[in-house]
């Protein structure tokens, strides 16, 4: 319990971070969603640090976040370098 206590706590917030972060860089009009984006984020890390108590390892949780994480800041660094054409 305490390996998957860590694991929520430690990669929940990168991936809240990569997940608002991606929402943001593809709608259009980001400037106007900063704010309430901003208020998601503590309810998305709520729901992320408790949803890795639902799968069966601390590693499986971990895999998962870590999953997000990168594909989530990979698509981000996609679009902001251009290579992405949405």
């Amino acid at each position: 319990m305490l390996a998957r206590s860590s694991v929520a706590m430690v990669l929940s917030m990168p991936a809240t971070v990569a997940l608002i972060g991606l929402c943001l860089a593809l709608l259009l009009v980001a400037s106007q969603l900063t704010m309430p984006a901003l208020l998601m984020v503590f309810p998305a890390w709520v729901g992320l640090a408790c949803a890795s108590y639902v799968l069966p390892t601390a590693r499986a949780a971990a895999a998962v976040l870590c999953g997000i994480t990168g594909l989530g800041f990979g698509l981000i660094s996609l679009k902001l370098l251009g290579i992405a054409g949405v």
